[in-house]
């Protein structure tokens, strides 16, 4: 990390010789589900009773969301068309079946002669950081390329999930198809960006005027970490049948009867390679259309639609409008679709002539316990330097 940090402050210093460029430092951090708002939430600490699980369970769906994401960059940018950027991104993201929470908080017994399917179960989480350079070749067409520093890694997907209870409880049986693959999580405290893998990636956006607006199509995050030779790969393919203890004689049960069963559980469990790992990032392909309204009151609208690979089962879609009066701009968006729960999202952006300040969420809705699935903020300031000549 400290030598990334050399690089970039190296660019810096030659900002002041430069026509006009200018230095921004964004961040942003937000917690996200689809189905659980807080009110919702803040009822179900503690002990729950059927009321309380019931709630839960009708607000979820087939297939339910929650995700983390913080994201920290420093970008230089120069007027000649050339840019320099450093960041950091942390994520994490589960799904997880509305069946499995339902066999979790009722248990096995209302289920008798059901088999249960649990699966989807999917977590992927990573912490890397990115050293970027990208070229504006003309008004239209900006590449980026850029190298990768892996800290942290994990991704867990369970194939097939199947709980099956007997009609008259005489036995249980589940079958399971897990795969996992995870860095070394000794230091995760002590080292949070110590360097486990290496990588690289590639950026592309093409820009283009129509009807008296902007389209642009952008695909980004093209690329890969090769996690190093420590990293833990697992698959489990498992099917087991628990008919209980039978106990002749109780006083000859013990502890051992139990560990036996454990022990061979655990057996499952001892396929773990030591071995390098490649891990695609989660692409992201992007459509953006703005165009202008010339009304007094909306002076313009943005439609985009994004899809992440691996993340979003489906592409998110915001339509954003927005009113610029001088030196501030304010705009106003809903989206649909991605890991989040359908909601507003709010922008301020005041543009001053050495100074830009930029204040946004995702989640407006958040003050609003009923419609408030989640928290976000996000906070930019660009500073614009110019040389004397």
């Amino acid at each position: 990390m400290p030598k990334y940090f050399s690089i970039l402050f190296a660019a810096l210093t030659l900002s002041s010789y430069s026509q006009e460029s200018s230095l921004e430092f964004n961040t942003d951090i937000g917690l996200f589900n689809s189905s659980i708002n807080y009110q919702l939430l803040s009822q179900s600490y503690g002990f729950l009773d059927a009321k309380e699980k019931s709630n839960i369970i009708d607000a979820l769906k087939a297939e339910n969301n929650i995700a983390f994401e913080s994201n920290n960059t420093f970008l230089y940018q120069n007027k000649k068309g050339w840019e320099l950027s450093l960041s950091n991104h942390i994520g994490a993201y589960a799904t997880y079946s509305k069946s499995l929470v339902e066999l979790s908080l009722l248990g096995n017994t209302p289920f008798k002669g059901e088999n249960l399917k649990l699966n989807p179960i999917d977590i992927t989480a990573f912490n890397y950081s990115q050293l970027d350079f990208s070229y504006q070749w003309s008004k239209k067409i900006q590449t980026s390329i850029g190298l990768l520093l892996g800290h942290h890694f994990l991704n867990a997907t369970v194939n097939d999930a199947r709980f099956y209870t007997h009609s008259q409880a005489a036995f249980i049986n589940y079958q399971l198809d897990y795969e996992a693959h995870f860095t070394d999580t000794t230091d995760l405290l002590q080292k949070p960006f110590g360097n486990k893998g290496y990588g690289a990636v590639f950026g592309i956006s093409f820009k283009d005027s129509v009807s008296n607006g902007e389209i642009e199509l952008s695909i980004s995050d093209l690329g890969f970490i090769r996690w190093n030779d420590k990293t833990s790969n697992m698959h489990i393919e498992s099917q087991y049948e628990f008919e209980g203890i039978n106990i002749d004689d109780f006083i000859s049960f013990s502890d051992s009867i139990i560990r036996n069963k454990i022990d061979s559980l655990q057996s499952d469990l001892q396929s773990n390679i030591k071995e390098s790992y490649n891990w695609q990032l989660p692409t992201r392909f992007k459509l953006s259309i703005n165009q202008p309204l010339y009304n007094s009151i909306i002076q313009g609208y943005s439609l985009t639609i994004e899809q992440r690979i691996n993340l979003y089962d489906v592409p998110k879609l915001t339509l954003e409008v927005h009113k610029k009066k001088k030196k501030h701009r304010l705009a106003l968006g809903y989206h649909i679709g991605g890991v989040e729960h359908n909601g507003f999202q709010f922008s301020y952006l005041y543009g001053g002539e050495k100074t830009h300040f930029h204040i946004y969420t995702k989640q407006f809705n958040a003050g609003i316990p009923s419609i408030s699935y989640g928290l976000h903020i996000g906070i930019g300031i660009k500073r614009v330097f110019s040389s004397s000549k």
